[in-house]
């Protein structure tokens, strides 16, 4: 029941942070020329060429806004903000799923991502060493299944159609989520887990 609520609550702090697709910044002001000392001369002026295409490529731009969010989202960031996700936050940066996670959220043309994020509380409940017992695939494997590469608001879990998709969903390993919505409760199986938040 513990780790029922822990992973309802874990949920609920993430599915509101991910609806954000951008932080509000102002953009940044151009840079000002370096001002001359008054006894120089000017340089002569050479009306310079403009490139035919940019040097760098833009980003695409998030749907809902056309503000520029290259490095405005990193999901470490953002679990900091949350607090109790340490041990996610560790196993994002070495099983390098943190790259393809941060990369999602700046590319991703839907709106963002959901992460089904356990909490501290969650991963002290497995047996000791659980994790580090499995292999690297299947490390990778079990953090890319608790990313579905859409936003799903928690509103929206009856609107989706079984097996859900994840990162993990072209994994070797087949691990299949399956979603449950009714009233106020969805209830989440994996086949191994059955947890209702």
């Amino acid at each position: 029941m513990k780790m029922k609520q822990t992973l309802f609550f874990s949920l609920l702090l993430l599915v509101p942070i991910f609806s954000i697709t951008t932080l509000a910044q102002s953009p940044a002001a151009a840079p000002k020329a370096p001002e001359k000392p008054a006894s120089a001369k000017p340089a002569p002026s050479t009306p310079a060429l403009a490139p035919a295409k940019p040097l760098v490529p833009a980003l695409p731009q998030s749907p809902s806004s056309g503000a520029d969010s290259s490095g405005s989202q990193d999901i470490v960031k953002i679990l900091r903000k949350a607090k109790s996700f340490n041990t996610l936050i560790r196993l994002l940066k070495t099983t390098q799923i943190i790259n393809q996670v941060n990369a999602q959220l700046v590319t991703s043309k839907n709106g963002g991502l959901t992460i089904l994020a356990p909490d501290d509380g969650a991963f002290s409940e497995l047996k000791a060493g659980y994790f580090n017992s499995l292999g690297d695939r299947q490390q990778k494997a079990l953090i890319q299944f608790h990313v579905l590469p859409t936003y799903v608001s928690s509103s929206n879990f009856d609107a989706l159609s079984n097996p859900v998709l994840t990162l993990a969903s072209d994994s070797p390993t087949g691990y299949q989520l399956n979603v449950t919505a009714y009233g106020n409760s969805v209830n989440i199986s994996t086949g191994v887990v059955n947890v209702t938040l």
